[in-house]
């Protein structure tokens, strides 16, 4: 009879210390970690093309890539574009994120921010002629 109940007092433990060890709410959930890490969001290459605000061609073609310096914060590290002659310095650009909505606003005082939504990245810029230019393009994968 001890047997059983030593037996009965183990099983119950073990049943015991598996339940709490399995109820934790640190599981990987996408959103919550998107919110605390969202530059991880933004990097990568991404490969669309870039025209002038009001013209309505097809654009052409260009990339942008992104490289992770912290949490909320990321480098555009290429931004080159043959057929305007651009290829962009490197910026740092504070990444917020709001309801799946990623914006990226430059660090220092460029005239140059995006916005990630649903894995289309569009940067606007403006250059020192006057002109606004608008990148619209998906991430590689």
């Amino acid at each position: 009879m001890e047997k059983i109940k030593y037996m009965f007092m183990a099983v119950l433990v073990a049943l015991v210390s598996m339940t709490v060890t399995s109820c934790s709410d640190d599981d990987d959930d996408e959103n919550v970690s998107n919110q605390k890490n969202p530059a991880s969001m933004i990097v990568g290459t991404y490969t669309g093309t870039l025209r002038v605000v009001g013209d309505n061609t097809d654009g052409s073609p260009c990339y942008v890539a992104f490289e992770r310096l912290s949490n909320t914060t990321v480098r555009l590290t290429r931004f080159i574009c043959e057929d305007y002659g651009f290829d962009q310095e490197e910026i740092n650009f504070k990444v917020s994120e709001s309801n799946g909505v990623y914006k990226l606003n430059p660090e220092s005082g460029f005239t140059i921010d995006g916005m990630y939504i649903n894995g289309v990245l569009t940067m606007t810029l403006k250059t020192d002629t006057g002109y606004t230019l608008i990148f619209s393009g998906k991430k590689e994968k």
